[in-house]
């Protein structure tokens, strides 16, 4: 039977009827209410109550993290979520199964699943959109840790000034409104007007402001991917979300990640072979992918999670 699939964002709740395969039979969107949580969740029965018939479960994908008890959520843009069994919310309301999936794991798993991860054992997914989160794969099965945690790339560290003592979270860093408010500032804009599309045609125009801001931004990103990808030894990292889309986003945080293993394996002044130091720079190549799936990637992580209970 179809399952009814939730992707809660912090601006549109995305929302569709989907067979067993991963065919999106219809697909809708509405703004996501940040005022109550009736109307959270009225924004959600809306959508799904004329779509019940011939479905036998549903399926959500939201940001934020599940407590260690597997129901109860702890929101990161609705204060009102914070302690809300979202779980049982919805069920006392639908009258269906449901589950509920962190969006950054929901994303790998739906590109681990039907897209750019396919045949993979070992893999990262990075979702990229207003903020950066994540998900892990590990021999063939997500990865969420003791405290349902792990991969929380919004806190990884991704830019340090260990002599100022300035430790900044990847969360901060790769922040994409924050791009957009530095390139407005810088050329005297309303930061309300400047959308993502039109930094990147500027970047790829030749304007200097907005490459610049861009490149910073591939840096925060490739930090933590690089760090992870060894650490874990991973078959790939696979780049997804709405800002993975843009070509240029991709070859930037490549880019960054070969001047990251150059420059950190070296030191100034010094000939590293002479302190008996070998370095094989094989070891250091992080295999990155583009997404398939991009803005569907977590339609398809929630809707195998719940088919699976992986």
């Amino acid at each position: 039977m179809n399952k009814l699939v939730f992707d809660i964002g912090a601006t549109n709740i995305k929302f569709a009827v989907m067979t067993p395969e991963g065919d999106i039979v219809k697909r809708y969107s509405t703004p996501t209410p940040h005022d109550t949580l009736e109307h959270y969740l009225e924004a959600l029965c809306v959508l799904a109550e004329p779509e019940k018939a011939g479905v036998d479960g549903v399926a959500v994908s939201t940001n934020g993290r599940m407590y260690p008890d597997g129901d109860t959520y702890r929101a990161y843009t609705s204060d009102f979520l914070i302690g809300v069994n979202l779980r049982e919310a919805l069920e006392s309301r639908l009258h269906l199964p449901v589950t509920v999936e962190n969006d950054g794991l929901a994303a790998a798993l739906g590109e681990w699943w039907k897209g750019a991860g396919r045949g993979t054992k070992n893999m990262l997914g990075v979702v990229l959109g207003s903020g950066m989160g994540s998900g892990l794969i590990l021999d063939g099965k997500p990865y969420r840790g003791s405290k349902r945690n792990a991969a929380m790339a919004f806190g990884l560290l991704s830019v340090a000034e260990p002599e100022k003592e300035n430790y900044l979270a990847s969360g901060i860093s790769t922040a994409f409104p924050l791009v957009l408010y530095k390139v407005a500032a810088a050329k005297g804009l309303d930061p309300r007007t400047v959308t993502g599309p039109q930094v990147f045609e500027w970047a790829e125009a030749g304007d200097p402001v907005a490459a610049a801001l861009l490149e910073q931004y591939y840096r925060s990103v490739a930090i933590p991917i690089f760090s992870s990808a060894l650490l874990l030894d991973l078959d790939c990292i696979v780049l997804t979300g709405g800002l993975a889309a843009q070509k240029s986003l991709i070859e930037g945080v490549q880019r960054n990640l070969k001047s990251i293993a150059a420059r950190a394996l070296t030191v100034e002044g010094i000939d590293i072979s002479a302190l008996g130091i070998t370095i094989d720079y094989q070891d250091f190549n992080v295999r990155l992918r583009a997404g398939e799936l991009n803005l569907d990637a977590n339609l398809y992580g929630a809707l195998y999670h719940l088919q699976t209970g992986c």
